[in-house]
């Protein structure tokens, strides 16, 4: 019964890898972000997070932690706005391109309006339980399997990776859009474990993504 069960825990990780995580990889490059959305109903955004909620559900018992104290979960939505601040006057200088909203993208009309906000929830949602709640945590566990040693060598393969699988994943809106992604997770990723709170993160994500339409 164990190794069924572990079978389905390999079979689900990988099913995930290969229709979520990895076709990011293959996108190809664009300037400005009107080419990945338009504002209608976001069939395949609100498809994702439905499955990542469940997904959410059905293994909180395994991955989530009981810790729940307070974290400035401001600071790390600061930190966040800052580093877009930062890289927006680097492209600006440089000719770069971070692919982020501008707000000449703003919707028109409130029904626009109300897709763009169900876009950036439903993309917030499904992000974050699959970057910062379950692809580290998930990968631990299988390599835990393996007999592989524990502690920091254990900590900087499922951090590392997936640090790079969530940066590497914004690769087609260009190389500072990565090193944006890379900050964002880790700051994501800290609010994260030191909550136990998935729904923080999401909540950080998606005003983080409202604020760079209007305002970045």
């Amino acid at each position: 019964m164990k190794r069924l069960y572990i079978f389905f825990e390999i079979l689900i990780f990988f099913l995930i890898c290969a229709f979520i995580i990895v076709p990011p990889f293959f996108t190809p490059r664009i300037t400005d972000i009107s080419q990945v959305f338009t504002w209608t109903f976001p069939w395949v955004q609100a498809g994702f997070a439905a499955f990542c909620v469940v997904l959410y559900f059905f293994t909180r018992k395994i991955f989530c932690s009981s810790k729940k104290f307070f974290y400035p979960s401001m600071l790390c939505l600061a930190i966040m706005i800052c580093t877009a601040l930062i890289l927006n006057f680097i492209s600006s200088k440089t000719g770069g391109s971070t692919a982020l909203p501008t707000k000449t993208y703003l919707p028109q009309t409130a029904l626009e309006g109300l897709f763009c906000f169900l876009t950036f929830l439903f993309g917030a949602i499904y992000e974050e339980i699959i970057y910062r709640y379950y692809f580290t945590d998930a990968l631990k566990r299988l390599l835990e399997y393996t007999k592989m040693p524990d502690g920091r060598v254990m900590f900087f393969i499922t951090e590392g990776l997936g640090l790079l699988v969530f940066a590497f994943a914004h690769l087609y809106m260009g190389p500072l859009s990565v090193v944006n992604a890379a900050i964002a997770h880790v700051v994501l990723r800290i609010l994260y474990k030191k909550t136990g709170l998935i729904w923080n993160s999401v909540l950080i994500h998606f005003v983080f993504n409202i604020i760079s339409l209007i305002l970045l």
